[in-house]
């Protein structure tokens, strides 16, 4: 098993430039730039906590785990730890950025649960009057975050914050309400959801079966079938597969592991069986999607 703390990928530490000890900075991106609390170089790298950006003007690209995402005024971005990004970001790019440690936001049930899930969208662009409601939000967590902490500051972030994820959810539901993610992560189905993705992030390399997953968290396929559709709007396989997809990708572009090997990490008896995988979800088999991934290329 590949360990991804342990691949030669720099990974950005947090660090706070305002209220040393707070697990939140919000700032500009001409800020974050001038502070160098974040290195925006465009070599691949990770980052040690959460970055919600949204693009006020400029242009720019941002790569997570290898889909490129265009930005421009409007694009509303979540990093989550650990994901491999590369910034392409042009000089006159302006945003409003908030980082965030996984464990400062305060526990919203499954929603938080949510935060570090990875096959959730990244990036979205907004539209209508969604940015101006973004922007009043942000403002009011930039407005505090400057403010001396009389004694409550950090239970006013905490909540500002909750504010803003919530919105993104939102959103996230919003957007893809006819295809993934268009149920409301709350209830006993949110909780199964979130119990059953914890579940998937330690055992996808073991098993890709649906029975496999329901055994391990003591309820029926049919009923874990329920709350994937609910809140994932897709099929428990269809999560279980993502992931492995993932996963898949990350080690072809940021591994040197042969093919055979990447297979037997991922759980596959045959070589073939996972190029046949990777082809259905990829539409190209592992081969092809490694070197068009190679900047030498």
């Amino acid at each position: 098993m590949v360990d991804f703390a342990s691949l030669a990928i720099p990974v950005i530490p947090f660090s706070p430039v305002r209220r040393p000890g707070t697990g939140i900075v919000v700032a500009s991106l001409s800020e974050v730039r001038e502070k160098a609390c974040l290195d925006l170089a465009t070599a691949p790298h990770r980052l040690a906590f959460h970055l919600v950006m949204l693009v006020r003007e400029g242009t720019g690209d941002l790569a997570i785990d290898s889909t490129c995402y265009p930005c421009r005024a409007g694009s509303l971005v979540w990093i989550r730890p650990n994901q491999v990004i590369q910034f392409a970001l042009a000089a006159d790019m302006e945003a409003r950025v908030v980082m965030f440690t996984e464990t400062f936001p305060l526990h919203l049930r499954a929603h938080m649960g949510m935060l570090d899930d990875v096959l959730r969208p990244s990036c979205w662009q907004l539209r209508d009057d969604e940015p101006t409601t973004f922007e009043r939000v942000l403002d009011l967590l930039y407005e505090e975050s400057e403010r001396p902490d009389q004694g409550l500051g950090e239970d006013i972030l905490k909540h500002l914050l909750a504010v803003v994820l919530l919105r993104i959810d939102q959103v996230c539901r919003t957007h893809h309400r006819s295809q993934a993610r268009n149920g409301s992560p709350s209830g006993e189905n949110g909780e199964l959801f979130v119990r059953f993705r914890d579940e998937l992030e330690k055992s996808y390399r073991t098993s890709r079966l649906v029975e496999d997953y329901a055994a391990a968290l003591n309820c029926t396929p049919r009923t874990l079938s329920r709350a994937c559709r609910i809140v994932a709007g897709v099929s428990t396989k269809e999560v279980i597969d993502a992931r492995v997809t993932l996963e898949a990708k990350r080690l072809l572009v940021h591994t040197d592991l042969a093919v055979g090997a990447i297979a037997r990490q991922l759980g596959f008896t045959e070589v073939t069986n996972f190029g046949k995988f990777f082809v259905r979800r990829v539409n190209m088999t592992p081969g092809t999607f490694r070197r068009g991934a190679d900047p030498q290329n």
